[in-house]
C-alpha cells in the first residue's frame, strides 16, 4: 500500500495533511534533527528509512553539510517528492527497508517508519542491521508513536491524538483514521523500543516525548560491550 493509500490523501497533499494526522509534527522533526548534536565526528553518509517526502532528511542535511543521504522507501511518488527537496544529496531506494541491504553510514534516520515493522522480532532484526551498518560513534534517531508502558497513560493519549485529528477531520472522520491506522501499523511502548535497541547494543537517550511520541536518540559505542553509566545519581532520601 502506497503512502497516500494508507492514509487517504493524495501524495502530492502529504506535506500539508500530515500536520493534521500527526500532533507536535514540527517539534518533532526539530528533536529529531537535533539529535545530531550528540555526533562526536563529521558524518559523511546518513541512511533514511521510509523516507517520504523527505522532510526530515532536509532537516538534516541542513545540520550536516555535505553529507551523502541514503533514501530506502517503498512508494516511489514519495521518493520522487524527497529527489525534488533534496536533489543531488539524495540517493533513492525502492524497497522495503526491512529487507534492503543497508550501506556503511555514520547515521541512521526513521521518522513514522518503523511502526510498519510488526514484531519486536523483526524490529529488533532493524536494529541488528543498522548497528552493523554504522560505524563506531554513529547515531540511529527513532521518531515514532511509541506508547506509554500504563494502560491508562495509554487511553489519554489516545484521547488527546483523536482530539488533534478530529480539530481538521472531524469526529467521525478521527475515529476512522485510528481504526484503521491501529489495523495497519503496530505501535510498540517506549519501553520495549528503547529495549530492543539497548539489546542490539546501542546507548540509547529519550531526547523528546509528548503523550504517545516521542524520539530516540541511540548511539553505537566506539567499542562494544556491556554499558557502563559514567555519572550516578546520588541517593539522598
Amino acid at each position: 500500500m502506497s503512502v497516500a493509500e494508507h492514509l487517504g490523501i493524495n501524495t502530492a497533499d502529504y506535506d500539508d495533511q500530515i500536520f493534521t494526522f500527526i500532533p507536535f509534527y514540527d517539534e518533532i522533526l526539530s528533536a529529531a534533527a537535533g539529535a545530531l548534536d550528540s555526533l562526536d565526528r563529521p558524518a559523511r553518509t546518513l541512511l533514511d528509512l521510509g523516507t517520504g517526502s523527505g522532510a526530515l532528511a532536509a532537516r538534516c542535511a541542513n545540520r550536516l553539510r555535505g553529507v551523502k543521504i541514503i533514501g530506502i522507501d517503498g512508494d516511489a511518488a514519495m521518493l520522487a517528492m524527497a529527489s525534488s527537496r533534496l536533489g543531488k544529496a539524495l540517493t533513492p531506494v525502492v524497497g522495503n527497508f526491512e529487507t534492503t541491504a543497508f550501506p556503511r553510514c555514520d547515521v541512521v534516520t526513521a521518522s513514522f517508519a518503523l511502526h510498519h515493522v510488526r514484531t519486536p522480532t523483526a524490529k529488533r532484526a532493524v536494529f541488528d542491521r543498522a548497528f552493523a551498518a554504522l560505524r563506531p560513534g554513529g547515531l540511529l534517531v527513532d521518531a515514532d508513536c511509541l506508547l506509554a508502558r500504563d494502560v491508562k497513560l495509554q487511553r489519554r493519549d489516545h484521547e488527546a491524538w483523536r482530539r488533534h485529528l478530529a480539530g481538521t477531520h472531524g469526529v467521525a472522520g478521527a475515529r476512522r483514521f485510528l481504526r484503521a491506522w491501529a489495523g495497519e501499523d503496530t505501535y510498540f511502548t517506549l519501553d520495549l523500543e528503547t529495549a530492543l535497541l539497548r539489546d542490539a547494543g546501542f546507548a540509547v537517550d529519550v531526547v523528546w516525548r509528548n503523550g504517545s511520541f516521542a524520539v530516540i536518540a541511540a548511539t553505537k559505542p566506539h567499542v562494544r560491550g556491556r554499558l557502563q553509566p559514567t555519572w550516578t545519581p546520588s541517593r539522598h532520601a
